[in-house]
């Protein structure tokens, strides 16, 4: 694939989402005159895009299916489980309950099976915490994780196709456009069935609603030799309709714009080319993030201190606390496994 951006990429969304969150969950009216300029969703959704590209090719390079899943599981679990684990205890302190109703409380052990099982939206609180914040959720962007997971699952059965099938820029049209078929035919039944759509909505945000932009992804790795050939003159194009649709709020060529934006981006600023020379720490970013800004919101912070000050300090905060995860937990569990190219 040769040298990229991807890791300046991945913590330039990660921080997006960062700053997303802490408009949101603050509730700081100082602050809300940034949540047009922050947009955590189209964060989110590049990181499908970027995964759909990188996965592809780890799957790749993997010599066999077992690899690839361990190679997945080492880069994805160590982190993943230990911010479960240390929210529980770490929460435990400002729970409004006991230690021993706490550590005794059904919620705690739904929690922590719920959220193992990435099936976080069964369980996303823990008991007595965060009782006047706007939402109880300990780690609202763990519901991701879920999608991500599922796409690693996937990601051999397209592969399989893909090398076997002739028309390959078909088979992978097909696959986009199922992700863009079930998008829309969620939206249509929570605007048929209102009284529906807490649960379509919960279907939205799962795996085949994000199928075009990991497959957005998947295209852009294996077509990528012609993309970059003619990126220039795909610039433009990919520009107008990603502003169009974005605008609009339309999801059905969006994702493929803004996967040749993204490649723009990736391959056409070389001088971020070794951004992640000291560490990977946009995976730790994002996942440490959310219960922090819970936490500082619980404690009535943003009440008593400058917002600004907050928001400043938080961003650097979770850089340092995503930086140890990366140097801590997420490197030692990749050099363990030997999987040191693990995208």
């Amino acid at each position: 694939m040769g040298k990229n951006n991807f890791d300046f990429l991945r913590f330039a969304f990660a921080l997006i989402v960062v700053l997303s969150h802490i408009v949101d969950l603050s509730l700081a009216p100082e602050l809300q005159f940034l949540k047009p300029f922050f947009d955590s969703q189209l964060s989110v959704t590049s990181f499908f895009i970027i995964s759909g590209c990188l996965i592809a090719a780890s799957y790749q390079r993997s010599s066999s299916l077992k690899s690839y899943f361990a190679k997945r599981a080492s880069r994805l679990l160590p982190a993943y489980m230990g911010i479960i684990i240390l929210c529980v205890g770490v929460f435990s302190f400002f729970s409004s309950l006991s230690f021993q109703e706490y550590f005794t409380s059904k919620q705690v052990y739904s929690y922590l099976a719920s959220n193992l099982l990435f099936v976080n939206f069964i369980q996303p609180c823990l008991p007595g915490v965060l009782l006047n914040n706007a939402y109880c959720a300990i780690n609202g962007a763990l519901w991701t994780i879920k999608v991500e997971v599922s796409f690693y699952v996937l990601l051999p059965i397209i592969m399989f196709g893909l090398n076997r099938i002739s028309f390959k820029l078909g088979y992978l049209i097909v696959i986009y456009m199922v992700g863009v078929l079930y998008h829309y035919g969620l939206l249509f039944g929570m605007q048929a069935y209102p009284n529906k759509s807490p649960l379509l909505n919960t279907l939205l945000h799962q795996l085949p609603g994000y199928l075009s932009y990991f497959a957005a992804g998947i295209l852009v790795f294996y077509y990528l030799d012609w993309i970059k050939k003619h990126l220039l003159k795909l610039l433009a194009p990919a520009m107008l309709v990603f502003v169009l649709e974005y605008v609009n709020d339309l999801e059905v060529f969006k994702p493929i714009a803004l996967a040749i934006l993204i490649t723009y981006l990736a391959f056409g600023l070389s001088f971020l080319n070794n951004f992640g020379k000291y560490g990977d720490v946009s995976y730790g970013i994002y996942i440490l993030h959310f219960p922090l800004i819970q936490l500082l919101v619980s404690l009535g912070l943003f009440k008593q201190y400058n917002v600004f000050l907050l928001l400043v300090s938080i961003v650097f905060v979770v850089i340092g606390l995503g930086f140890l995860s990366w140097h801590l937990v997420e490197k030692p569990f990749l050099k363990r496994k030997r999987a040191p190219e693990i995208a």
